[in-house]
């Protein structure tokens, strides 16, 4: 296996709850060679231990909760770092979110927050959209920290919170600050998190554009897994393509 650090898309590893070829395979095959690794994601609404529930029941042997990085993190990180001034935040989604807010020192506040975080909810009414609304108006900074426009759910396409962000962005008529899959930030705070360079980091993710092209314009080695799907249709360059291309993560345990 490659030397480096392998900054890995859990979207890769596990989907619709299920391990996917090869994942078990290469992840364990990691730690066996003793190569340090960060998974990242942008399911903030689960916690490390929620994360780690999920990795265990798919026969994952070594992962530690220490070694996920979810997007609600990424932005925390962020933003203690940039804007220190910034105490108070509101939230939508799980627990993954506010825990991520409340080891970074943030007081949950409802009436004024500095913050906004979207994060996925399916609980959420009209109401709750206009009160988000009015956090904005008043000067909240809107946080994305999941960019999907669709989920499937039970079989059914769900709206997704990067359809809800947009929502709020028209609305609003503010840009969100984005820390979700694809997020050139979100990157680089996973980057800063594993305490490595990026020329020393190899990403691994199955999406060329929200999982390659960011880490290539950071500088990264990169590895698609490309699921058994062609690559024709990828826009692809001379300048632009992927270090490795797999079929599955297999293909990377050598």
């Amino acid at each position: 296996m490659l030397e480096k650090h392998y900054v890995v898309q859990m979207d890769a590893l596990v989907r619709n709850g299920t391990a996917l070829p090869g994942a078990v395979e290469f992840m364990d095959a990691l730690s066996e060679n003793g190569l340090s690794y960060v998974i990242i994601s942008e399911q903030s609404g689960r916690t490390r231990e929620q994360l780690m529930e999920l990795f265990e029941k798919n026969g994952f042997h070594y992962i530690e909760t220490g070694d996920f990085y979810t997007s609600a993190m990424a932005a925390v990180d962020y933003l203690l770092a940039k804007y220190p001034q910034w105490k108070k935040a509101a939230y939508t989604g799980g627990r993954g979110v506010r825990a991520a807010l409340e080891q970074g020192g943030f007081t949950i506040d409802n009436q004024k927050p500095d913050v906004f975080f979207a994060a996925m909810d399916r609980n959420l009414s009209y109401k709750d959209y206009s009160d988000t609304l009015q956090f904005l108006l008043n000067g909240a900074v809107l946080i994305s920290t999941d960019s999907r426009r669709t989920m499937r759910i039970d079989g059914i396409d769900m709206i997704g919170n990067g359809s809800v962000v947009k929502m709020l962005e028209y609305a609003s008529r503010k840009r969100s600050v984005d820390f979700s899959r694809g997020s050139d930030i979100m990157l680089r705070m996973a980057v800063r998190y594993s305490g490595v360079s990026a020329r020393d980091c190899l990403a691994v993710g199955d999406d060329f554009e929200k999982d390659i092209v960011p880490a290539l314009q950071r500088g990264m080695e990169t590895v698609l897994i490309t699921n058994g799907e062609g690559i024709e249709d990828l826009r692809m360059s001379d300048t632009l393509h992927p270090t490795y291309i797999v079929e599955d993560l297999s293909g990377l345990v050598r």
